[in-house]
């Protein structure tokens, strides 16, 4: 992945068991979201906030909402296919993308999750 963006802000959510990684141009993980990789127990999908805009002669692009499009993939050699990279470096170059304040030397990571309180081992009776 890193290979094909190059230095950019990689922001880490984890939401209960789900972990998703945004990789973005600027510090603005949801506005200058380049692509994301969201993981789940079976699969992991590899989501293009702006899909529907790219050219997908391979037709791997899933989805059917105004904007995101994303690729499934079950081994971790899918990231390698020739197809695949390509729509990681046209979504890179997508003109909406905001540049950052001075050029990024490396990857930026920050991670975000959400706290979930404590639960006792025990039921609550009152």
């Amino acid at each position: 992945m890193l290979a094909e963006i190059g230095p950019c802000y990689e922001t880490i959510y984890e939401i209960k068991k789900i972990v998703s990684i945004l990789y973005s141009t600027t510090a603005k993980p949801m506005k200058d979201c380049i692509c994301a990789i969201v993981v789940y127990r079976a699969h992991v999908n590899l989501m293009f906030t702006r899909g529907v805009d790219l050219k997908d002669p391979q037709g791997l692009l899933q989805g059917a909402g105004k904007a995101i499009r994303h690729v499934k993939m079950f081994t971790a050699d899918d990231i390698d296919r020739p197809a695949v990279r390509a729509l990681i470096r046209q979504a890179k170059k997508r003109p909406d993308l905001g540049k950052p304040d001075t050029a990024l030397t490396k990857v930026t990571t920050r991670l975000k999750a959400k706290r979930v309180a404590a639960q006792p081992a025990w039921p609550r009776l009152f």
